[in-house]
């Protein structure tokens, strides 16, 4: 990736989605935010995220008041993040539902893709923050002691705030 175009920082979240899939999607209820973890869809060529959700949360009501939302994405190792902010809606498409359908899903609703309590979510992102840790813990480690002894914060990768709408 060419991290100084703003066209391959995007490549970069984009990416980073594909690679994470399980985020935190964030509504708000009032003033209260409130998180819960789903796995992401991502479709660069509709520019949006969509979600298998179930219709018998909050969430709903929560994005009909204030469709404002975020997502929060961690990989495994701890040392990449991204960070979207956009919109929500629900969808009641049956057709998406079937695309998106996979195994996991059937463990959340049994009665299969047909259950009445399956409903897409779909996320339209605005902006984009990234933060790309060293893939090595030995490297972080070396990098927080030569912080230490310079008297200044540790350099972990880069971070880029990315316009995606």
């Amino acid at each position: 990736m060419d991290e100084k175009t703003t066209a391959g920082a995007v490549d970069h979240v984009w990416e980073m989605m594909d690679a994470i899939r399980t985020c935190m999607l964030v509504t708000k209820q009032g003033l209260t935010l409130r998180a819960r973890p789903m796995h992401a869809f991502p479709s660069r060529e509709e520019n949006c995220v969509w979600f298998l959700s179930d219709r018998r949360g909050h969430k709903d009501e929560e994005l009909r008041h204030d469709p404002q939302s975020a997502l929060v994405f961690s990989d495994k190792t701890g040392r990449d993040f991204l960070s979207l902010s956009g919109e929500s809606e629900v969808i009641e498409d049956r057709a998406r539902i079937d695309q998106l359908w996979n195994d996991a899903a059937a463990v959340w609703w049994p009665q299969g893709r047909n259950d009445p309590n399956i409903q897409v979510l779909r996320f339209l992102p605005e902006q984009a923050e990234y933060w790309d840790g060293p893939s090595s813990s030995i490297l972080v480690g070396l990098r927080l002691a030569a912080a230490r002894l310079a008297g200044r914060p540790p350099e972990f990768g880069e971070n880029r705030k990315v316009p995606l709408d």
